[in-house]
């Protein structure tokens, strides 16, 4: 069974109602789309790779940045490490990666142990360890720190300019409370765009709060009491009340395109 495949009966097993194979951007013709995880903390020969960043595709987990010659690819159908030639891998403006090409032939395989992954390349020692969730209240500076590819998607993102118009004009007092998972890749690609969205606005009146849920959130007190049955939820708060809500991505358009339709139903 492909990583991908896998990844998506995880990540129903674990309660997301939005399945992460869902959230693979599409891709040119000729090109393989991978979605970003922060799924590993990255470490070569004992120290820790900051800059390190991670995507998971068909053909399985994609590592950038982490000091090597060259990308390189976890393979999970014969257990081997490749490489990816750099020119073959494609980043559009908003930081998705996508593939050309095939992958080298193995340089070397990987074992596992107690859930990380093992293995050895140019002579060097690369251990990919699971990251702890962060969960409950958060900062978004703590949210950056976990995941620095959140940073890179707010710079990078390009907000529908009606929709920050209407949010930078709009008077009353508001909560958006996102209820997030730092393990999830629909998330890692949709609120960073909608945080970007209500930076832009620049509008005292809009405040975002962050809660981040663990993976078996579904009995979580938090979600219980707030209805979340998937990540990201984002409820709009005004008055103690909630007066609407966003559940994964949007149908169509954009998050702060959505976020304007909830706000519209009240007067600015």
């Amino acid at each position: 069974m492909k990583l991908m495949r896998m990844m998506a009966v995880a990540a129903l097993a674990t309660g997301s109602a939005f399945a992460f194979s869902s959230e693979v951007p599409s891709a040119s013709a000729g090109l393989v789309a991978f979605a970003p995880t922060s799924t590993y903390k990255v470490e070569v020969d004992g120290a820790e790779i900051r800059t390190a960043e991670m995507f998971l595709g068909d053909p399985g987990l994609l590592l950038l940045g982490c000091s090597l010659r060259f990308p390189v690819l976890v393979c999970p159908t014969d257990q081997t490490i490749r490489y990816i030639p750099q020119e073959n891998v494609i980043r559009d403006a908003e930081g998705n990666v996508s593939m050309k090409g095939t992958p080298t032939d193995p340089i070397s395989s990987y074992q596992t142990n107690g859930g990380q992954i093992l293995f050895q390349a140019e002579g060097r020692k690369v251990k990919l360890s699971p990251k702890p969730a962060l969960v409950g209240t958060q900062t978004l500076e703590k949210i950056i720190a976990h995941n620095p590819d959140y940073e890179s998607r707010i710079k990078n993102y390009i907000p529908n300019e009606a929709a920050v118009t209407f949010l930078s004009q709009y008077t009353r007092k508001t909560d958006i409370q996102i209820f997030f998972g730092s393990w999830c890749s629909v998330c890692e690609a949709w609120v960073p765009r909608l945080v970007k969205s209500i930076q832009s606005a620049k509008n005292p009146a809009l405040e975002m709060q962050f809660q981040a849920l663990p993976k078996k959130f579904i009995g979580d007190a938090t979600a219980k009491a707030k209805g979340i049955t998937g990540v990201p939820t984002i409820i709009v708060v005004q008055n103690g009340k909630e007066i609407g809500r966003l559940g994964g991505r949007p149908e169509d358009g954009t998050m702060e395109e959505a976020l304007t339709k909830i706000l519209q139903t009240t007067a600015p």
